[in-house]
Formats: C-alpha cells, structure tokens, sequence
C-alpha cells in the first residue's frame, strides 16, 4: 500500500479548512443582515409611532376621508386622507387630523350643521404650524341665532405627553375647559356671541365691532400643574377689517 503525498494532504487540509471559513463568514455575514433588516423595520416602526403619536386614536370613517379627498390641492397641500385619524371630541363635534405631503396636518370637523363630506375638504397647517408646542385657530362656525350666539369651533394640539386638560377663556372672559384627545389635539364647541369680536351680515347690513378675542391657553397635567402655556389670537375686527386666522397656529411674533 502506498503512502499518501504528504504535501497533497497538507493542501487538502488547508482547502477544508478554507471552506469550513468561508461558510461560516457567510453564516456570519447572513444572521448581521438579517439582524440589520430587523432592527431597521423596527426603527422605522418605532419612528412611525413616535412622529405619528396617534397610538390611542383611531382610524376616520369613510365620510371623513371623502372629506380629505376634497380638499383643493391648489392651496398647497396635499392631505394623506387614507391615513386620516378620528382624534378628539366635544359632544356631536368630532376632529379628524390626517397628515400632507408636505410635512405638515390637514385638520376636519365634523359638526352638526356641516358634515365631514361637506365639500371644504378641511384646513391645512404647514410643518412650521403643526410643530408649535401649543396650537389653536377656528375651525367652524354656526349660524348666528336670533339672540345673537352662535357655536364657534376651535381645535388644535399640545405637543405635550403629560397635558390632559386645556383651559382658556372665551370671547365674554368665561373659562372654557376641556379634555385633550388623542396624541394631544382637542375640539372645543364654544358658545360665543361673533358680535363681540368679528364682522356680521345682519338684516340692517354689516356690524362691524371693535373687538378681539386672543386668550391665554393653559394645558394642565392630571395633577392640575400647568405644562403649557400660550397666548394666540383668534379673531380680531377694526372698522369692518377682520384679522386672526383660521388654520390652527401658534402666537404670532410681536409686531404683526
């Protein structure tokens, strides 16, 4: 019987032994990647709840995302209504947020005498609005009654964990208090007289008061502590010239 080439079997060795290497780096190589897939799904899914927030809210029905739907692009928005979120209430007055391509929320109301479907398609805050710590603007509004009172819709959001509770005074120096909703937005259906503080078409034609209503917002922790605080206008009239702004924004910079 013949001896094996010893150097032949040194370099089978070695070729073994290579390959032995060579399937465990790839085995190696395999489970990073595959840890890597995992643990970039799991940032993404953990930066989609963290930006998005809205864990505890839930989706909009179908009439309110027909409502995004309408929305008229030329206005520079771009509402991602299949995403839309049913967020807060205040008795039959619902708020749907949804976000737009641009970075920013796309805000509806749902009302008693204005269904969600109406056909404004809602109002839309750029990025800037939707990241201030503290919104609010007027969202809706009843027709005026006899009396002179109508139902004015204000909703906006505290970027804020711990607020629970949002306090602020309406146009009479009433306080007005409500719960927050879902990831910090909130309604208020507020019953107001506009006479004190924006122009109306009344049958003896345009009454055009001076007026102002800019109050301080106070978000409350459950403790009762205040965790915010702001003071943004809302409406303003001078001599038939109508100020604020509708679209939920935060204190305007002094001087304007």
């Amino acid at each position: 019987m013949m001896n094996a080439d010893p150097v032949l079997a040194y370099r089978t060795q070695l070729r073994s032994a290579a390959s032995r290497r060579v399937a465990a780096r790839r085995r190696r190589l395999l489970t990073v990647f595959a840890l890597a897939i995992v643990g970039v799904l799991t940032a993404s899914l953990s930066l989609a709840a963290t930006t998005t927030g809205w864990l505890t809210a839930k989706p909009a029905p179908p009439e309110a995302v027909s409502g995004f739907q309408q929305y008229t692009p030329q206005l520079g928005f771009h509402p991602q209504a299949g995403g839309a979120q049913f967020v807060a209430e205040d008795g039959p007055v619902k708020l749907y947020v949804a976000s737009n391509r641009e970075g920013g929320l796309c805000y509806l109301v749902d009302e008693p005498w204005k269904p969600a479907n109406a056909g404004d398609g809602g109002t839309c805050a750029s990025k800037a609005k939707a990241d201030e710590p503290l919104s609010a603007g007027m969202l809706g509004m009843s027709a005026v009654s006899d009396e002179g009172f109508a139902t004015i819709v204000l909703a906006g959001r505290v970027r804020n964990p711990a607020a629970r509770t949002l306090r602020f005074a309406d146009p009479a120096g009433s306080t007005v208090e409500r719960q927050i909703g879902a990831a910090g937005f909130y309604v208020a259906a507020v019953r107001a007289r506009p006479l004190d503080f924006s122009p109306v078409v009344t049958p003896d034609g345009i009454r055009c008061p001076r007026g102002t209503w800019e109050p301080t917002f106070v978000a409350l922790d459950p403790a009762g502590h205040v965790v915010l605080e702001s003071k943004i206008l809302l409406a303003r009239s001078e001599a038939c010239t109508s100020g604020g702004e509708g679209t939920p924004h935060g204190p305007y910079a002094q001087g304007r």
